[in-house]
């Protein structure tokens, strides 16, 4: 990784590295919430009011396959309300706001290899809608290995954040479809849930393929324990904001990149209008825990930690945070 960051200082002036020093911080943080909730739909006429808070921070990221440590650690907070409400027993519709601010921090900080000190930022985040439909009800079902199975499509508003160059979200609307599974196996208090799905944005954000998986293990009746894995893949962009920094172009001097007019340089010109940081390929894999509680009125806390353990642009980001679910009954 030094070798890296030695050929980074010789080939980029200070406005180039400022592009390449924000990758991987485009973090869709609604994954952090409970995602079995996602398949057991509320019933008719009932609503579920959620609060979520997360609490991240990250010193070092995945760039590309490479691995590198920031002299100063990020922190992000966020704040969501979701709102589910059952139209019948198998109709529901549902959406998400929020707002987050990243702290201020400046990543690098080292004699011929400064970064600009950026000032907190604050916004609304990414906003979900959506309508899902129940395939199948394993409480309402007469055979006892049958699964619950719902469906989603909904839709992806962005924020009003600064996106460039660290960002609270993929600075882009878009939809996306998703699948949800969970089953109680009714033995020891243990079931499993997961989640499949694609999402599509604006260009030049890359679409991507979404995963979850976990278990759960319930115990004296109003406890829950969960154990789960996330994760993003994909589908398209690029590793660097400035193609200089990848293996083929960074080893030779074409001399391109010194066309210029009118004094504007030609491809930086091209890069920052072609190839922005939100267009880039951003993968990550998870592994989450948390413990919850439901009283005797039916509300739901849930407490939980997360930590990027793989990515390919991507902030190694490690979370706390908690949730509480309200039921209504209208």
């Amino acid at each position: 990784m030094n070798e890296i960051l030695s050929m980074s200082s010789k080939l980029f002036n200070l406005e180039r590295l400022k592009q390449i020093q924000g990758l991987g911080i485009v973090i869709f943080l609604f994954g952090m919430e409970i995602q079995a909730q996602a398949a057991w739909n509320p019933y008719e006429n009932q609503l579920f009011v959620r609060p979520t808070f997360v609490t991240g921070s990250y010193d070092s990221a995945f760039l590309g396959n490479q691995r590198a440590n920031y002299d100063e650690t990020v922190h992000i907070n966020s704040g969501f309300l979701t709102l589910e409400y059952g139209l019948t027993d198998n109709w529901a519709v549902d959406g998400t706001v929020g707002i987050g601010r990243i702290s201020e921090h400046q990543l690098l900080n080292r004699p011929g290899l400064e970064s600009v000190r950026e000032e907190k930022k604050s916004g609304t985040m990414d906003s979900r809608f959506g309508i899902r439909y129940k395939i199948t009800d394993e409480y309402l079902s007469n055979y006892w290995w049958m699964p619950t199975l719902t469906v989603r499509f909904g839709g992806i508003h962005k924020g009003d954040y600064d996106r460039n160059p660290q960002s609270l979200g993929d600075g882009a609307s878009g939809y996306e479809m998703n699948l949800y599974w969970a089953k109680d196996f009714k033995f020891w208090g243990l079931g499993n849930f997961g989640e499949l799905g694609y999402r599509s944005r604006e260009k030049p954000v890359p679409d991507d393929i979404l995963y979850g998986w976990g278990f759960y293990k319930r115990f004296f009746k109003s406890f829950l324990m969960i154990v789960s894995g996330r994760g993003q893949i994909g589908q398209g962009g690029y590793s660097f904001a400035d193609p200089r920094g990848e293996p083929g172009f960074n080893l030779f001097d074409y001399g391109f990149d010194r066309l210029s007019l009118n004094g504007i340089n030609l491809y930086d010109y091209y890069l920052q209008e072609s190839r922005p940081p939100w267009g880039r390929r951003e993968d990550f894999h998870t592994l989450d825990a948390g413990l919850g509680f439901t009283d005797s009125s039916g509300n739901f806390y849930y407490i939980f930690a997360s930590r990027v353990v793989n990515g390919f642009n991507s902030a190694e980001l490690t979370s706390y945070g908690f949730l509480v679910n309200f039921p209504f009954y209208l």
